[in-house]
C-alpha cells in the first residue's frame, strides 16, 4: 500500500490597526458567535488619551512578504471600493504584528491575550507606539486569501478593517508547516 504525504500549512495572521488623529471612539458591539468562528478573532478597539504620531515621524518601510502584501492590498481595495481611504502600512505595527502571529504558532495558541507579550495594546504602548485609536484582527487558517474572506464575512472583522477611523496598519503572517 503506498503511502502519501501531504503538507498541511497553517497560517495566522494579525493585523493591527490604528488611528494617527485624535478621533472620538465608539465601541464594536460583541455578538455570540458560532463554534466555526473559533478561526477568527477580533479585538474592540480602544482608545487612547495619548496624542498619536504622524505619519512622517515614523522611520522606514516595512517590506511585507507577498501574503503579507496580498492581506495588505486586499483590505486597501475593499475599502477604497467602499469610499474609505486607504490604510498607510505602519513598520512598527508590522514588527508587532509578525511577532504576535509567530508567538501564536510556536505557543500554540489562539487568541488576543498573549501569554508572552498581554495584548496588542500592551505591545504597542511597551514599544512607545501611541495611538488614539487601535483595533485588532486575527485568523488562523490555511492562505492569505482564506484569511481575507474570513474577516469580510464576518461582521465584527469587516467592520473593524473598515472602520473610517484607522489609517494605519501592520501585517504579520506566520505559516508553520508540519507534514502529516
Amino acid at each position: 500500500m503506498k503511502k502519501t504525504c501531504l503538507t498541511l500549512t497553517a497560517v495566522l495572521l494579525a493585523v493591527f490597526l490604528f488611528a494617527g488623529q485624535a478621533l472620538a471612539a465608539t465601541a464594536i458591539p460583541r455578538w455570540p458567535e458560532p463554534a466555526w468562528f473559533a478561526q477568527l478573532t477580533s479585538s474592540p478597539p480602544v482608545q487612547e488619551e495619548e496624542p498619536a504620531e504622524k505619519p512622517e515621524e515614523m522611520a522606514g518601510q516595512a517590506e511585507l512578504t507577498a501574503a503579507e502584501q496580498y492581506v495588505f492590498a486586499a483590505i486597501n481595495q475593499e475599502r477604497v471600493k467602499r469610499g474609505l481611504a486607504p490604510l498607510a502600512i505602519n513598520p512598527e505595527l508590522t514588527r508587532l504584528a509578525r511577532m504576535k502571529s509567530k508567538d501564536m504558532a510556536e505557543n500554540k495558541y489562539f487568541a488576543h491575550l498573549s501569554p508572552t507579550y498581554g495584548t496588542a495594546y500592551d505591545m504597542m504602548r511597551r514599544e512607545g507606539i501611541r495611538y488614539s485609536y487601535a483595533g485588532e484582527n486575527l485568523a488562523k487558517t490555511t492562505s492569505a486569501a482564506n484569511a481575507v474572506s474570513l474577516f469580510l464575512n464576518s461582521s465584527a472583522h469587516r467592520s473593524t478593517l473598515l472602520n473610517a477611523k484607522f489609517n494605519q496598519t501592520g501585517v504579520g503572517i506566520f505559516q508553520l508547516g508540519r507534514q502529516v
